[in-house]
C-alpha cells in the first residue's frame, strides 16, 4: 500500500513543525517548506535526530512567490507520487491601531495569509481532482470570527480564510475533496514579538500570562481531521485554551 503524503506550508517551526513530526511518527510522507534556510536546516537535523527523516522532504520556498509554489508541488509530487493532504499553515501577524497602519505591512500580511494560501491550494487542487480524493486544512484563527482592538487587520486576513474555505468546500465536494478550517487562540509559539506580547499581557490579560495551547495540541487536531472516515467531513474545529 502506497504511503500517504501531507504537504505543510510553514512546516519547519511552531505548529507546522509539530504537525510534520506527528505525521512522520505515523509513517506518513511529509513535505514542508519555508523561506528561512536556517530554520529548514534546523528542522531537518531535528527530524534526523529522532529517526524521522526517511519520509521527509524539506524545501526552500517563499509562500508569496508562485514560481516557488509550483516548484514545491512539482518536487513533492515527483518524490512521493501523491499529495493526499494540504495543510495551509504559513502565516504572519501585524497588529496596530487603525489610524497608524502601515499599508505595506498589511499588504504583506494579506500576501502571506490569504493570497499565498490560495495560490498553493491552486497548485495542489489538480492533483487531488485527478486522484478523486484529498483533504485541505486551512489554519485560521479565532480572530477570523471575533474582532479585537488593534487586531482588525490580522482579523481581516483570517476572516478571508474562513470565507474562502467555505466557498472552496462547496466547489470541491463533487471531486471528493474535503476542506476543513481550524480556529484557535493562544498557542505557545514564537508568533508574537516581545512588544506585542507585552501589550496583550497589559491590555488583554490583566497583567498575567494566559493559558496556552501547545503546538502538539494543534498537530493532534490536524491528525483528527485527517483520520475521519470517508463518509464524514469535519468542516470546522475551534480549539481554545481552557482554565485560568
Amino acid at each position: 500500500m502506497q504511503n500517504k503524503t501531507i504537504l505543510i506550508s510553514g512546516g519547519v517551526t511552531g505548529i507546522g513543525a509539530a504537525t510534520a513530526l506527528e505525521f512522520l511518527e505515523h509513517d506518513w510522507q511529509v513535505s514542508v517548506f519555508s523561506n528561512m534556510k536556517e530554520n529548514n536546516e534546523e528542522f531537518l537535523r531535528l527530524a534526523k535526530s529522532q529517526g524521522l527523516s526517511r519520509g521527509l522532504l524539506v524545501l526552500d520556498a517563499d509562500i508569496t512567490r508562485e514560481k516557488d509554489l509550483k516548484k514545491v508541488v512539482a518536487e513533492t509530487k515527483k518524490k512521493f507520487k501523491t499529495i493526499d493532504v494540504l495543510f495551509n499553515n504559513a502565516g504572519m501577524g501585524y497588529f496596530t491601531e487603525a489610524d497608524k497602519v502601515d499599508v505595506k505591512k498589511f499588504d504583506q500580511m494579506m500576501e502571506v495569509n490569504v493570497i499565498g494560501m490560495a495560490d498553493l491550494t491552486k497548485q495542489v487542487i489538480p492533483i487531488m481532482k485527478k486522484q478523486k480524493h484529498g483533504q485541505i486544512i486551512n489554519n485560521s484563527s479565532i480572530a477570523g470570527k471575533v474582532g479585537h482592538a488593534k487586531s482588525e487587520f490580522y482579523a481581516a486576513t483570517k476572516s478571508a480564510v474562513m470565507r474562502y474555505s467555505e466557498g472552496l468546500r462547496a466547489e470541491l465536494q463533487k471531486f471528493g475533496i474535503k476542506v476543513a478550517v481550524i480556529y484557535t487562540s493562544t498557542v505557545k509559539t514564537g508568533f508574537w514579538s516581545k512588544k506585542e506580547y507585552s501589550r496583550r499581557k497589559k491590555e488583554n490579560w490583566k497583567g498575567k500570562d494566559p493559558v496556552f495551547l501547545t503546538t502538539q495540541d494543534l498537530a493532534r487536531t490536524v491528525q483528527f481531521i485527517v483520520d475521519q472516515p470517508d463518509h464524514s467531513a469535519v468542516e470546522e474545529v475551534t480549539i481554545m485554551p481552557f482554565g485560568k
